[in-house]
């Protein structure tokens, strides 16, 4: 990960030059959050980006905490602050005033879906949701857990992998609190869908996943690129494409799905352990307990089989709608990110459930915390937006994005080769 850079209050006193204080840009201010950084519930790593200089925070506060917006202006009222005016602020302003026209239709939009209701919550479609994983995990559970029968184990197999996917669904829309819209319910389900159905901390993930959503696309800064040494979905996430392969990269079809299981058990066991310890969180204790109570009672096979296939899904799903688009190395506009780094999937019925509504990436990353199956209802008006400034709005069919996904893990492959073959 690239280390952050310090911002300093220029101009003010000689000891706060020497401090180095953090600052993010707010909506046209300044605010000083070097103590604040260690206990941002979204990590300090999120913090820091946005303590770059030259990085706006307006849009992401925004949209990340659009259902909290009110308690985050309070809190920022309690820090120093100062207006984004000084002459170290030219190359900001000049950013600033490049995109403000594209930042204040994004804004108008957002708040006229806002007093639509898109971003309100179903009860209906949160009880389904949460019905769906139950029943289709416990259909798997019973039908692995009381028969010897191949057959029967196998189909069970299919069934609890199937909940696992639908509760990773879960898991990420409670991640972005827009499954319930009570930040204390999502977080609380949130942590029994990841930690009981998959043996992972939740709240591990959301600070990984937040980076993904800040950075999209940005080299060293999107953690979603950074699968090493596993899987490379770019050649330029590596620094020495012919010191730092390996032969799992090399053969990606034939050895990545194995290398991914390993890499699934390290964050089970590894990472989520040392979180767990460090942290200990009573609800993700209780619930990554439950996932392995009843681990134990499928069975080491089937529970091999079972994390296999759902992680296999998880990955590949997750990957069509990024890993064969260009990445950059510099901050983009909120809007910019999500239309040129992203694409969304041909709509349909299954569609929208198989990929548990991640067909409609472009909205969801313009609108993190939208219940993800209002995204359609924006839809036109997103694309209104992005061809009134210029910018690409990409349908792509799901054999189609199936087809590149693949296509730019070979051509890594086939250049990894090349350059292992001939040295060059």
């Amino acid at each position: 990960m690239a280390p952050y850079q310090d911002t300093t209050f220029k101009g003010t006193q000689p000891e706060d030059r020497v401090n180095k204080v953090k600052e993010i840009l707010y909506d046209g201010v300044y605010y000083n959050v070097t103590d604040f950084i260690g206990i941002h519930p979204g990590g300090r790593q999120i913090m820091e980006y946005f303590c770059t200089a030259g990085e706006d925070a307006t849009l992401p506060i925004q949209q990340f905490h659009s259902r909290t917006i009110g308690k985050v202006n309070g809190l920022l009222k309690s820090f120093k602050k100062r207006p984004a005016s000084d002459l170290e602020d030219v190359k900001t302003q000049k950013v600033q005033e490049k995109n403000k026209q594209l930042t204040d239709d994004f804004t108008k939009l957002y708040l006229e879906l806002k007093a639509e209701g898109l971003f309100k919550p179903s009860y209906f479609h949160t009880v389904y949701r949460i019905l769906e994983m139950v029943m289709l995990a416990a259909v798997g559970l019973f039908l692995i857990t009381q028969t010897s029968n191949f057959l029967v184990k196998s189909l069970g197999c299919i069934f609890l992998s199937l909940g696992q996917i639908r509760a990773l669904g879960v898991m990420h829309e409670t991640g972005h609190l827009s499954l319930t819209g009570n930040p204390k319910w999502d977080r609380l389900i949130q942590a029994f869908a990841h930690g009981s159905f998959m043996g992972h901390s939740a709240i591990f993930w959301r600070r990984y996943h937040s980076l993904h959503h800040a950075q999209t696309s940005r080299l060293k800064h999107d953690l979603d690129f950074e699968h090493l040494p596993v899987v490379l979905l770019n050649i330029n996430v590596i620094d020495d494409p012919k010191k730092d392969q390996n032969i799992v990269l090399r053969h990606p079809l034939l050895l990545a799905p194995v290398a991914l299981l390993f890499q699934t058990w390290k964050l089970q066991f590894w990472e989520t352990g040392t979180h767990l310890v460090k942290h200990r969180i009573p609800s993700e204790i209780l619930a990554i307990g439950i996932y392995y109570f009843f681990a134990w009672h499928v069975g080491i096979l089937p529970w091999i089989v079972c994390t296999a296939m759902t992680m296999s899904h998880f990955g590949f799903t997750t990957s069509l709608n990024h890993s064969y688009l260009p990445i950059t190395t510099k901050p983009t506009h909120w809007v910019e990110q999500a239309l040129v780094h992203t694409v969304n999937i041909e709509q349909s019925w299954w569609c929208d459930w198989w990929m548990f509504y991640l067909n409609f990436q472009i909205e969801h990353h313009l609108f993190p915390t939208m219940p993800q199956f209002r995204n359609r209802r924006a839809v036109e008006r997103v694309k209104a937006l992005a061809q009134k400034h210029g910018l690409p709005y990409r349908v792509y069919s799901y054999k189609d994005a199936c087809v590149k996904s693949m296509k730019n893990l070979l051509d890594i492959s086939d250049e990894l080769k090349r350059i292992h073959n001939h040295g060059d």
